[in-house]
């Protein structure tokens, strides 16, 4: 493994479907681009697994509004993709993005034990496929850390979908948005839901999601300039991320969990109007 060649990219505030559209919004427009990912702080909750609503976008939508938001172009879009068919999408264009599962990406922690939709980016190398990943994560089995490295075309996973990323000229940085449901019924729904361990392990993925996402927010807001009274609030953003994680990892022994999680999370998702309010433009 080599290390990834973006080293202005915030990779611990971003999630395995941005962190390789951020690579190369940073490299086609200049550092710092791939803030502008968190533009939108969203808060819209859509039926997830074992009847639990999620806040994790559908991949798809959440490119097409990503790229739009930090200057890209998805072009040359192809779905069901095999790795034939990766490489000669490869050997026509100097990187291509894709996204496919984690459980047979064989750099990844999660190879061969974890199903979820990943990016990565590929390029034709004279040794085979040169696979990028930016992710950056502490995962069960391990750290998950950006790096490049080359495999056999055939060792790489078949794409859901893979696309080319242009640059838009005279793009506009985007103005800040909320777009927040109530998560009163989202909070009800983790609740009431008739197997704990199950939604603990939803909810432990939930919460750092939407971690991430306060935190990219706020790191977009200060690049433009604004000062947000944001850090206790994010300080507890990063506590309730942690305390899921060890009510699920206590809850797998049968052990008790920890108290106050849900009504935590409903009271930080209250706050995030508040917090993170967008005020009009000074005259």
């Amino acid at each position: 493994m080599t290390a990834t060649a973006a080293p202005s990219v915030r990779t611990g505030i971003l999630d395995c479907v941005q962190v390789n559209l951020a690579v190369l919004a940073d490299r086609r427009h200049g550092p710092g681009r791939h803030l502008a990912l968190g533009a939108r702080l969203r808060f819209e909750p859509r039926p997830g697994p074992d009847g639990l609503p999620t806040v994790d976008p559908a991949p798809r939508e959440q490119l097409s509004e990503g790229a739009a938001l930090v200057g890209l172009r998805p072009d040359a879009v192809a779905h069901s993709v095999p790795a034939h068919a990766l490489r000669v999408m490869a050997e026509r264009a100097p990187v291509v993005y894709a996204v496919a599962d984690s459980y047979a990406m064989p750099w990844l922690p999660y190879a061969g034990r974890a199903h979820m939709e990943h990016s990565f980016l590929v390029g034709a190398h004279r040794d085979g496929a040169e696979v990028e990943d930016a992710y950056d994560n502490e995962t069960a089995w391990g750290p998950a850390r950006p790096g490049r490295w080359t495999y056999p075309w055939d060792r790489l996973p078949t794409a859901s979908f893979a696309c080319v990323l242009s640059p838009v000229p005279d793009h506009r940085a985007p103005r800040p948005q909320l777009c927040l449901d109530d998560p009163a019924e989202y909070v009800e729904a983790y609740a009431a839901h008739p197997d704990r361990l199950a939604a603990l392990r939803r909810l432990t993925a939930e919460t750092w999601l939407l971690t991430r996402a306060r935190h990219l927010h706020a790191a977009y807001r200060e690049q433009l300039g604004e000062r947000l009274d944001a850090a206790d609030h994010l300080r507890g953003w990063d506590q309730l991320t942690a305390t899921a994680f060890i009510a699920q990892r206590r809850a797998e022994r049968g052990r008790p969990v920890p108290g106050g999680l849900l009504p935590d999370l409903a009271s930080l998702l209250a706050a995030d109007r508040e917090v993170f309010a967008v005020r009009p433009p000074r005259p």
